[in-house]
């Protein structure tokens, strides 16, 4: 299971003291990469129970002609999509991170809405998730999403916490990206969703 991350009441006060300089300061500081914003969301986990609309993360699908991830180790595309096709009955591909490997989403918005997200995968092992943010100065923070444990066949993930991304995204530039890496085994990864309003 996802570990939800956890927000010291001090870095919340720092936060409220310092978010009325940072709203002004980052207005002019995104460009075209942080701009993708796919506001088509829908309830692409409901058959699962979840109720929340999702938009898919830039290239999360995997799909030729779609927003490049950064690859890093042996991680690569391969044919095969995950079995649901929550996407499109059209898709064919997915992508594959062996052990110490990692595969890293592009920017993408971020606003004081997201709480979390989802993806397909399966494996037989466990990927840690770490979210990637840009601040003002470009100098990136990375949080921990917590690690999820793949057992064999395709399955969603559960619900991995954006809270403290948004919470110190006040200090940002409101663009995010999603890393994430094979701790041990294999895993193959697919439609990777973010939740963009705070949805139940």
């Amino acid at each position: 299971m996802a570990t939800r991350l956890r927000v010291s009441l001090g870095l919340v006060g720092a936060v409220a003291l310092l978010g009325g300089f940072a709203h002004t300061a980052r207005a002019g500081a995104l460009n075209s990469a942080d701009r993708y914003c796919d506001r088509n969301a829908s309830q692409v986990f409901l058959p699962w129970n979840d109720h929340a609309n999702y938009m898919l993360s830039p290239g999360g699908s995997f799909e030729s002609g779609a927003p490049a991830w950064t690859l890093a180790g042996s991680a690569h595309v391969v044919q095969g999509n995950e079995l649901f096709y929550i996407r499109s009955s059209q898709d064919k591909r997915s992508v594959s991170i062996p052990q110490g490997s990692s595969a890293t989403s592009p920017m993408m918005c971020f606003s004081t809405g997201n709480w979390h997200f989802r993806f397909v995968g399966r494996g037989n092992g466990r990927v840690r998730v770490t979210v990637r943010v840009r601040g003002l100065l470009g100098v990136i923070s990375i949080f921990d999403g917590g690690t999820v444990s793949l057992n064999g066949s395709w399955r969603p993930s559960p619900r991995v916490s954006l809270l403290l991304t948004n919470i110190g995204g006040l200090l940002t530039t409101k663009a995010i990206s999603l890393r994430f890496t094979a701790v041990d085994g294999t895993a193959q990864i697919d439609d990777v969703y973010v939740d963009p309003w705070v949805s139940t």
